[in-house]
């Protein structure tokens, strides 16, 4: 509960700056208020207004950008600590608001008709080296899928690249794992063996599926029977939960990641509650969620519906953090882990031992132009190579390097 209060707080503390920001730059007459966390209303000088949806986003990385304005509902402001020139570019060229905490901003609106432009850092203020003590934020979350999801041994290099994350990043997340013993490396710090289980425990500690992700509530008054034939209408979505788990025990509460869950309530035609849901439309927290996804099948009456699932991973962290019996469903799916490690690391990044123990291994010259002055030296001392054949170097024996 506390964790959440302090990302609720964080990101009102993005969005308000953000707004005064905003606020400095708006002309004579025109107004902006404040409707829900997740909407605001400018009002022009004739009295026009336009209600704009707001994404608050603690981080926000280019990679992220195309998903994510894909599927969003126009106008929208996209708010962020810190947004760098390339999101920037990015955002703008889609047509999308941005404004972050530094000054950085870009309104445009149509009806009623604004544009507004401003400067901020041109580098995050907050981007500062420190020793990692959680696993907190995207980056880490994406670090703990990639050794669950991949096998053993590589390099930190290589899980960077599998996880999609920085060097440094990857760097930091491996240390502190190796300080909790979560995973162990050998003397030339390669990643040998991952204790998953306890890994994806000690993830549980700094993560909630209700307050990490954007949850929004819904009812599908037809059950949710109903509801899983409609996600087909959707582009993008994957689902988590007691559907992944098939633990056997009917499945009251649906979990569904979406990129804008306000227009796939919509689409799928869903009602706001206030009481009692049985759908959880959750914004998620990096779009890592829509990676290594795994087909699934669901029982209908008597028909079987194909449903795109999150990894067995992120299923297991989600059961943890969610309402009711899902702790002991990730129990049981943790004990499936145990025993087949197959379902879990199905495969090896592309640098893995496995794979450079193929490549033959060739020793390293004395210098970079030590082998071709080497080659240079014996044409030269064959002068017939050279000089004496109208076949040229057809002559030359063939000699190993």
């Amino acid at each position: 509960m506390f964790r959440g209060m302090r990302n609720a707080a964080r990101n009102g503390t993005t969005l308000s700056e953000a707004l005064v920001a905003v606020r400095r730059r708006l002309p004579p007459g025109w107004g902006l208020e404040t409707q829900a966390p997740n909407q605001i209303t400018l009002r022009g000088a004739d009295g026009r207004t336009a209600n704009v949806s707001v994404l608050v986003r603690t981080g926000l990385v280019p990679r992220d950008i195309p998903a994510l304005v894909a599927w969003a509902e126009r106008p929208m402001l996209v708010v962020a600590s810190y947004l760098g020139r390339r999101a920037r570019e990015l955002l703008g060229r889609a047509g999308v608001s941005y404004a972050d905490a530094t000054g950085n901003l870009r309104l445009a609106i149509s009806s009623p008709a604004i544009f507004l432009e401003g400067v901020g850092a041109d580098q995050d203020p907050n981007r500062t080296p420190r020793p990692l003590h959680s696993l907190r934020g995207a980056a880490a979350a994406r670090v703990v899928r990639a050794l669950c999801e991949f096998a053993p041994p590589f390099g930190v290099r290589t899980l960077a690249q599998a996880a999609s994350t920085s060097l440094g990043s990857a760097a930091r997340v491996v240390s502190f794992l190796e300080t909790e013993a979560l995973l162990a490396r050998d003397e030339g710090r390669k990643i040998l063996s991952v204790d998953c289980a306890a890994l994806l425990t000690r993830w549980a500690e700094d993560y909630d599926v209700a307050s990490t992700n954007v949850m929004r509530p819904y009812l599908e008054s037809h059950g949710l029977d109903a509801l899983w034939p409609k996600l087909s209408r959707l582009p993008r979505y994957a689902v988590t939960g007691s559907v992944v788990a098939e633990s056997g025990v009917p499945t009251r509460l649906a979990m569904v990641y979406v990129d804008d869950p306000a227009a796939v309530a919509r689409t799928l035609d869903l009602a706001t509650t206030d009481g009692r849901a049985n759908v959880w439309l959750l914004q998620p927290y990096d779009d890592v969620v829509f990676e290594r996804t795994r087909p699934m099948r669901v029982a209908v009456g008597d028909a079987a519906i194909d449903l795109v699932a999150v990894s067995l991973p992120q299923t297991v962290v989600d059961l943890m953090t969610s309402p009711g019996g899902g702790t002991h469903e990730a129990e049981q799916l943790l004990e499936q882990m145990k025993q087949s490690s197959d379902e879990w690391c199905p495969g090896t990044p592309v640098s893995s031992r496995a794979a450079l123990a193929k490549r033959p291994r060739a020793r390293a010259p004395a210098s970079r132009m030590a082998q071709p002055l080497r080659r240079l030296a014996r044409y030269l001392q064959d002068d017939s190579s050279l000089f004496g054949s109208a076949r040229g170097h057809a002559q030359v024996p063939r000699r190993r390097p």
